[in-house]
């Protein structure tokens, strides 16, 4: 079947099993150098989207992202610490799902501070005036709850044991999301310029056709011939990304001194 058969009536199918890390991850199997750096490098980069944005948060006093963002993330990176313990413990101890459900709880603490900062600082922006913190908490207790119910609801729809199906979804929102979140606001704050090129390394790492950690793992799942709409969905995200970055270099430049009396450091 050609890639136009697979865009108008034929789907890949099969699911991406802890064995399938195993067999294309071990060191020495066909190509385990490779699949181990772009690994490595998706990682690296999905540190640095939380990383820079607990920078702007306080030097700018306020962040990047929407409250719904970083709830989502959460319960997501919350039932990746899960996914990948029960992993490691039923197959063999493979040192990778320990190191992903390691990296998957600093994902987490990262995604609280946020939330933290966020009731802090952003008040005005996430919630009316006058808003209690106790509505605060709820809410954004809420708002995890929902996620994680539904993404466990969309992993045993997508019979999606280790995530690898759903995970794609997050690099898929923190590459087109903050760039019109900035459209939106209009104003640099809370935004910086290393953040935006960190987005589109995020969409190239993610999504380029010869060395993505999906494709690493499970190749004939997300090769192009297989799965065309995953390379599609990258140019949209590519394109999302490169889009913020343009916008964020048209606006106007921050203030040697925030309103919250603090220097930008990014």
């Amino acid at each position: 079947m050609g890639i136009y058969e697979k865009l108008v009536s034929g789907y890949p199918s099969g699911d991406v099993s802890p064995q399938d890390f195993i067999d294309h991850l071990s060191i020495g199997a066909d190509g385990w150098v490779g699949a181990w750096i772009s690994i490595a490098l998706a990682v690296v980069f999905g540190l640095l989207v939380y990383i820079f944005p607990i920078i702007l948060t306080e030097s700018e006093h306020i962040g990047p992202y929407p409250l719904w963002l970083h709830t989502f993330y959460c319960a997501a990176d919350f039932m990746g610490i899960w996914v990948f313990i029960d992993a490691w413990k039923n197959y063999n101890h493979f040192l990778l799902f320990l190191l992903l459900a390691i990296g998957e709880a600093i994902w987490v603490g990262m995604e609280i501070y946020c939330l933290q900062r966020a009731v802090t600082y952003e008040g005005e922006i996430n919630w009316k005036p006058g808003t209690s913190l106790k509505q605060k908490l709820t809410d954004i207790a809420i708002q995890v709850i929902c996620f994680y119910v539904g993404l466990n609801f969309l992993r045993f729809e997508l019979h999606d044991s280790t995530m690898w199906k759903f995970w794609i979804f997050t690099q898929v929102l923190i590459t087109i999301v903050p760039g019109l979140v900035l459209e939106k606001r209009g104003y640099r704050s809370g935004n910086g310029r290393i953040l935006n090129i960190t987005f589109v390394c995020v969409a190239l790492v993610s999504f380029n056709p010869w060395c993505n950690m999906w494709l690493a793992v499970k190749p004939e799942f997300f090769s192009i011939q297989e799965n065309p709409w995953y390379y599609i969905m990258g140019v949209i995200c590519l394109f999302f990304a490169v889009r913020g970055l343009i916008i964020y270099e048209k606006l106007p430049p921050k203030e040697d001194i925030m309103n919250c009396g603090k220097k930008p450091l990014l």
